[in-house]
């Protein structure tokens, strides 16, 4: 195999890695964590900025490279320092809009991020609609994911890609923290090169901030159901938080999309699809409250201008009263409309819905089967949600 058939081309490679991966995958619930692990991926990948294009996605890292000349340091350490800042930027809402108590969602701060960049020639070979990289300089940048930094959290710079762009001579001007120089020992022979530690850009990482998204002005009842559910109010809440689950009991609706999190949250989004075009209705999920034996929370449709307030008592060990209360703003022409011609028609469909919702609750238990989402409640729930 020569360079004739393989295309040799000089490139950059470029490794964000995510540290802490397997002791996260290892000691927390492991569906959150592939959910977390996800977005945390698509949020790096959503960050480039300087035309890289995505080779594989391997596990805890992303294999990103680009042809033709060596970035310049300003370009690329901007370019580090949009993914961190982004990175962490979704992590700290693991603080402020979780609801989820695993230890996977818990611990999700505690995950950090790095950064390999090497420059060299490469060879590709395409595999359905993916480019696979490999040759040396593949492998050599592999291999300095593995060195003697002590830091967690660093972005580290091949002496090939320092070489490569003559502006690397000036790292000193636009680097964010000092320049450290390394050289250590592979099975490839001797790599030098040098990195920088992260922690200065945690100052650029902006605070989370919890959006109002309740419909505001004077609203009026609108649609009342209440049911009395033989299963633990654990169960209730796995089944009516999961968005993507819903049309299993809402016979109206073809399916759910525009998800924003797999993983239930403060800010989490979906589509009510009934005609699969875009005016199908879209909510938002906040006000998430947990209190003893009590659980409420509220969607909210803006287009429409109506909240679905939901809540959850245990009223007993293994029984839950369900409720759903609908408001709505409306104006005179609207409200006699709703009243005289719409409320029948959704009070029987609500009754329905609702009674195909606590059958499949029900029937949970009865099977001693969980659903296949899983809300951890916060410990102050423990107490009377079993």
């Amino acid at each position: 195999m020569n360079a004739t058939q393989f295309d040799l081309n000089q490139s950059l490679i470029f490794i964000p890695d995510i540290s802490g991966f397997t002791k996260f995958v290892s000691t927390t619930e492991i569906q959150h964590a592939k959910h977390i692990i996800e977005e945390l991926l698509e949020v790096l990948i959503d960050s480039n900025e300087i035309g890289l294009t995505l080779s594989e996605i391997e596990g805890d890292a992303l294999l990103f490279y680009r042809r033709g000349k060596a970035p310049t340091a300003a370009e690329l350490l901007a370019q580090v320092q949009k993914m961190y800042v982004n990175f962490h930027a979704h992590l700290k809402k693991y603080e402020t809009h979780r609801i989820c108590s695993c230890g996977a969602c818990c611990g999700a701060n505690e995950l950090s991020l790095k950064f390999i960049a090497h420059f060299g020639e490469v060879a590709d070979k395409q595999v359905k609609d993916r480019t696979k990289l490999f040759g040396k300089d593949v492998i050599i940048a592999h291999r300095l994911l593995k060195n003697e930094i002590e830091s967690e959290e660093y972005s580290l710079f091949s002496e090939n890609l320092v070489r490569a762009c003559s502006t690397w001579l000036n790292l000193e001007e636009v680097a964010w923290s000092d320049i450290n120089k390394r050289t250590s020992e592979y099975d490839f022979g001797k790599a030098k090169y040098c990195f920088l530690e992260l922690e200065a850009l945690e100052e650029h990482i902006p605070e989370p901030r919890i959006e109002d998204y309740s419909i505001h002005g004077k609203k009026e009842s609108l649609l009342n159901t209440e049911v009395t559910i033989q299963a633990p109010i654990q169960t209730v809440f796995n089944v009516i938080s999961d968005m993507d689950f819903r049309h299993h009991f809402m016979f109206h609706l073809v399916g759910s999309d525009k998800l924003n999190h797999k993983i239930a949250q403060t800010g989490s989004t979906h589509r009510c699809i009934i005609s699969q075009n875009e005016t199908d209705p879209f909510f938002i999920a906040h006000g998430f409250n947990f209190d003893q034996n009590k659980i409420t929370f509220v969607e909210s449709n803006h287009r429409d201008q109506y909240d679905n307030i939901f809540s959850m008592v245990a009223i007993s060990k293994g029984i839950t009263r369900f409720q759903l209360s609908t408001f709505g703003k409306m104006n005179f022409i609207q409200r006699l409309r709703f009243r005289y011609f719409k409320k029948k028609m959704y009070d029987e469909m609500n009754e329905k819905v609702w009674n195909d919702f606590k059958e499949y609750c029900e029937q949970l238990v009865k099977e001693s089967k969980s659903h296949r989402s899983q809300i951890i409640l916060p410990q102050t729930m423990y107490a009377k949600a079993s």
